[in-house]
């Protein structure tokens, strides 16, 4: 709802009507609102609710670049430590996911090559950072922002002939190329934080 711009930036979240318009009771409708609240989209104020943070350019470009730097990351790594085998794999996904049709496949085969990509880079580290790190919007990201199944198509097509070529640089840069650009995607489609809408809440 505040993806597509149900619930702006400012907005009181109204948790019996979502409750009611889901058909559940009002305690999943909290447990979301905690997990919305740890993600940074609302801020919940004693006896008053939870209001919509909306999510500025700022923290989209940062989120992005973030991602982009730890799979540059992943990808130099795999370059010194993973096996031909792993490689091979990688490419069998990369052309899988070039073939895939639908926002569901695309999310599905897009998973697996990037999970793949960080286990063969073979860093705890990063693991751990990312699992830090939350999704900036729910759901299938494919299949609610625009634009987005032909930038990763794309950036992981890049990628995948970088690491092919032991190339690390080109591999770093299509990974952040390819964040950058989903920003982009993400910011023509999230709502805005409106300043004043802000300070109605505060």
């Amino acid at each position: 709802m505040i993806v597509d711009g149900d619930l702006v930036p400012g907005q009181r979240v109204p948790q019996d009507n979502i409750a009611r318009a889901l058909g559940v009771s009002r305690l999943p409708v909290r447990e979301a609102l905690i997990s919305l609240e740890r993600e940074g989209w609302i801020t919940t104020k004693p006896h008053r609710g939870s209001f919509v943070n909306g999510v500025d350019e700022k923290t989209v470009r940062d989120h992005y670049a973030l991602y982009g730097e730890f799979f540059g990351f992943a990808a130099r790594r795999a370059l010194d430590r993973m096996s031909p085998d792993e490689l091979s794999d990688l490419a069998a996904f990369s052309a899988e996911l070039s073939a895939a049709a639908d926002a569901e496949k695309v999310y599905e085969v897009n998973g697996r090559y990037l999970r793949h990509l960080i286990r063969a880079a073979a860093s705890d580290q990063l693991v751990m950072t990312l699992r830090s790190m939350s999704e900036l919007v729910p759901g299938n990201f494919f299949a609610v922002v625009p634009g987005a199944i032909t930038t990763q198509k794309r950036g992981i097509a890049a990628l995948q002939a970088a690491l092919e070529h032991g190339d690390a640089a080109a591999a770093t840069e299509a990974c952040g190329a390819m964040e950058r650009e989903q920003a982009d995607n993400v910011l023509a489609v999230l709502p805005q934080v409106d300043p004043s809408a802000a300070d109605a809440t505060s």
